[in-house]
């Protein structure tokens, strides 16, 4: 008989659960469910892989990623290339940090409707979950305080965050920095921030540059369109860096990811386009959401979450859509059921989506 058995608190971990896919469906599919760019990548990203992949993939990619690093840092303004690490995807770093500072007997920190991964990553390193209540899907700073004991390690706050769309001004993230106390690592997860622009990203820079507990994580799955090449990166103060660095894997960035991202990360008319794109759509679907009745609050990201009034209705109007071939995301494992979240998509998916919506509140 085998014997061999998980460490107990991974067996009471459960798996992220992604967005999906949706197969064998007859038609064009609108990909609505997990925050992708309609736009795709970056041309000069997909030149950059279709050059990197010509040669040389029998190669160990750069250990220290100096040429990616060095993009990001001229890109954001950073002065210090040696505090920007890299990493494949940003659920990598929520993984390294907690394994850096966080295990059995303390506690890890998030809101009431955050990024699922920083659960599984602190319950799969054996340290204890503790949810911060939000008001109306936003996070508060009294709250979040509130929360906060001799033994928390780690805060995770994503801003804007996701799934909700909702976020904390830029005063408050520095009274919440201010506040906090000198054991507790601030980690700032800014992986929708630039749909909000040059002007908030250098904010969040800032605010790593204001202490040496404050960590500032971001991805390129987001508005660069490199998911499938699974790129992050943070900046973070040095001595937090030195330590993460002890644990990284020596070439945890593939060659193609890395030359997708220095190409990508200075493509101002790309990144442009994008964010002008979803401002423009993001207002007009919560606009016309609103009006069926659906109630949408603002969102500073690339989706807007609606209320459906149940949970039954909500997952009807899920499976309505699947059925003509439109994805967008259920919510309930993050705790809120009656609700679906809908990526901006291109003009024509969201444009579907509004119209299969439309159908379907007429009738329910």
């Amino acid at each position: 008989m085998n014997t061999i058995r998980p460490l107990d608190h991974i067996a009471r971990t459960k798996p992220y659960v992604p967005g999906g896919k949706l197969h064998g469906a007859a038609g064009p599919v609108a990909m609505l469910a997990s925050n992708e760019n309609p736009f795709g990548a970056s041309p000069l990203a997909i030149e950059a892989v279709r050059k990197a992949a010509g040669s040389g993939l029998e190669v160990y990619p750069d250990p220290d990623y100096g040429e990616l690093r060095a993009a990001i840092a001229a890109a954001k303004g950073i002065k210090d290339v040696g505090r920007v690490v890299t990493s494949a995807g940003s659920d990598e770093i929520i993984h390294l940090l907690t394994q850096c500072y966080a295990g059995p007997g303390d506690e890890v920190l998030f809101t009431e409707h955050a990024f699922s991964m920083y659960e599984v990553s602190a319950r799969g390193h054996g340290a204890t979950v503790i949810k911060a209540p939000e008001t109306d899907m936003t996070a508060g700073v009294n709250a979040i305080l509130g929360a906060v004991s001799p033994k928390t390690k780690i805060l995770f706050l994503a801003n804007p965050n996701n799934p909700t769309g909702t976020m904390l001004s830029v005063d408050a993230l520095k009274s919440l920095q201010d506040a906090l106390p000198d054991h507790v690592l601030f980690v700032v997860d800014g992986a929708y921030s630039e749909y909000l622009g040059p002007e908030y990203e250098a904010a969040l820079r800032d605010l790593v540059d204001r202490g040496d507990t404050t960590v500032m994580m971001r991805t390129f799955s987001k508005i660069y369109g490199l998911a499938a090449l699974r790129l992050g990166w943070a900046y973070m103060p040095a001595a937090i860096a030195e330590t993460y660095q002890r644990i990284r894997g020596p070439f945890n960035v593939n060659t193609l990811a890395a030359a997708a991202g220095i190409a990508s990360v200075g493509d101002e008319a790309f990144l442009k386009l994008s964010r002008d794109h979803n401002t423009e759509w993001r207002a007009k679907m919560t606009d016309a959401l609103n009006a069926m009745g659906l109630v949408t609050p603002v969102s500073h990201a690339n989706f807007v979450v609606s209320e459906f009034g149940n949970a039954e209705r909500a997952a009807a109007a899920f499976q309505h859509l699947k059925d003509q071939s439109i994805l967008v995301r259920a919510i309930a494992g993050y705790g809120l059921p009656t609700k679906l979240r809908i990526t901006i998509g291109s003009a024509e998916d969201n444009t579907r989506c509004l119209d299969a919506l439309k159908a379907f509140t007429a009738l329910r």
